[in-house]
């Protein structure tokens, strides 16, 4: 029991709880968020699916991992637009303090947009 309690067992469980913690909200709801601020900025003109984030060890980055951006279709688009498909296959981005994001609202909002202005400029996305 004086083990289980011990700084050197506590710390490293409470560690890996904060940091799994920080993934499964990063999947959940911050990569929906992000998602629909993304289509938001480009007036729903185009579709956004991230496969994944994931946070760096030190919470000092996040990595987008194959983010794909689609053209939405519509009335008076042509064929070649229509499958118009822009991939970024990795993204790191530095965050610093991004285990901020499960205890502020405001931080989470800030960070969406500024992930979204991130995205967007990656590939010199004309909106």
């Amino acid at each position: 029991m004086a083990f289980m309690l011990s700084p050197g067992v506590l710390f490293p469980a409470g560690y890996l709880f904060l940091y799994l913690s920080t993934n499964i909200y990063l999947n959940a709801g911050f990569k929906t968020n992000l998602s629909k601020s993304i289509e938001k900025a480009t007036g729903n003109t185009w579709k956004t699916r991230i496969t994944s984030i994931k946070s760096g060890w030190g919470f000092d980055s996040m990595t987008l991992n194959h983010v794909e951006l689609t053209k939405a279709a519509n009335r008076g688009m042509r064929a070649d637009d229509e499958n118009r498909t822009i991939t970024i296959n990795t993204i790191e981005i530095p965050y610093p303090d991004l285990q901020k994001l499960l205890f502020s609202s405001t931080e989470r909002l800030a960070s969406t947009n500024a992930l979204c202005e991130i995205i967007l400029a990656e590939k010199g996305f004309d909106q």
